[in-house]
């Protein structure tokens, strides 16, 4: 498997297919085809854009790993991801296809973060000071990453969940410049103790705390549903509508999956044993989104157009007093029902401006809907301690 093979995969697993363009050639103009990157990560405004450097032809010359290093990674790598900006700037948009065979319009002028990732695949004969080399500065693209290719997948492998990798490579950047500045060298696994820790700045020989590091996916993995969300939606909608829901998660970190799955989990239990339980609700205010979780009551239809009917109507009503009593712009509402054996996931996403409603007004008061909430800070991220 080559790296670009490797990464595509990577990165369509970590921030799904829907979001994830591992074929990215197209036409500036007629007869002429060019590749606007190695591969390419969008998520709403924010952009992953990825050049990929594997050496083959190595040999155990420190001095000629160093050259390839040099000329290919610092050289080429980056002069690339400048022409990725060039394109994104200089076209109104471009048709891409993403890794789950969806076409869509990446508009350049729409993404407000691009993040620039060089991942190299050396060899062990590679310099120290190239290997310690981990950002470049561009006077016309700015701050780019460079990673190893073992560390990137370290990277994902440990966090997970998109908006947490986001917010790595934002401390990453800030972090990195100070550090070269202060003389400071550290390893990868550093910066990710740091980061997990809430440190200031990452300290040299602090990667074994991250055998303490709780990587608790039980409690907040999403990945078997979010991953394959597509093939859980009835009847999906032709403009991609589910995208928006993807979007909600991927602005989440793993404080809010994980209150996510706490719910889901115990609505799951109820549904098949079949006991009634009122619906459960969170709101993220960094998001300004409510989320809505609930089985189906038993006594209530499933299955047939009744049913249909029925858990439409429920997962609506659900999702918009729990939205409208949090006053929060969006609402994600999960309804969980069961007929016979199948259990039925219904998903919607409801994205509008509070505005007071006599109707929901009522309902909220005169019935018992949801339990009470209270505010809390969350932790995403635990160590275990003697």
């Amino acid at each position: 498997m080559t790296l670009e093979e490797f990464t595509a995969k990577l990165n369509s697993s970590t921030f799904w297919k829907e979001f994830t363009y591992s074929e990215t050639r197209f036409s500036p103009r007629p007869k002429q085809q060019v590749e606007l990157a190695d591969g390419i990560v969008l998520i709403g405004s924010l952009a992953y854009v990825f050049q990929l450097k594997e050496r083959t032809g190595a040999t155990e010359d420190p001095e000629a790993e160093g050259k390839w290093f040099r000329n290919k990674v610092l050289g080429k790598a980056t002069k690339q991801i400048r022409d990725t900006l060039g394109y994104l700037s200089a076209h109104q948009s471009i048709q891409l296809t993403n890794t789950q065979g969806h076409s869509l319009e990446v508009r350049g002028a729409e993404l407000s973060d691009i993040k620039k990732v060089i991942v190299f695949l050396a060899t062990d004969a590679l310099p120290r000071d190239c290997r310690e080399t981990q950002f470049y500065i561009s006077d016309t693209a700015g701050f780019m990453h460079v990673i190893a290719a073992q560390d990137y997948l370290g990277v994902l492998d440990t966090l997970r969940v998109p908006n947490d990798i986001r917010l790595y490579f934002e401390y990453r950047k800030s972090v990195l410049p100070r550090l070269r500045e202060a003389g400071t060298v550290v390893e990868e696994p550093d910066i990710m103790v740091a980061f997990l820790s809430e440190f200031d700045l990452p300290v040299p020989g602090s990667r074994e705390r991250l055998r303490a590091f709780v990587q608790d996916l039980e409690a907040f993995d999403l990945t078997s549903i979010l991953g394959d969300l597509l093939a859980h939606i009835q009847n999906p909608d032709p403009n991609h509508d589910y995208y928006r829901i993807l979007l909600e998660f991927a602005r989440s970190s793993r404080s809010v999956w994980r209150e996510f799955k706490l719910r889901l989990v115990k609505s799951l239990d109820a549904c098949r044993a079949g006991n009634p339980c009122r619906p459960f609700r969170f709101t993220v205010s960094d998001n300004d989104c409510t989320f809505m979780i609930a089985p189906l009551d038993p006594d209530w239809p499933s299955a047939g157009p009744d049913g249909e009917r029925m858990r439409t109507n429920a997962l609506l009503m659900f999702t918009e007093a729990a939205k409208y009593a949090a006053k929060s712009t969006k609402g994600v509402g999960l309804l969980v029902s069961k007929d016979g054996d199948h259990i039925c996931l219904d998903w919607c996403l409801l994205d509008y401006r509070w505005e007071k409603d006599a109707k929901i007004e009522n309902l909220l008061a005169t019935t018992d809907l949801f339990r009470d909430v209270k505010e809390r800070m969350l932790d995403s991220f635990f160590f275990r301690t003697d």
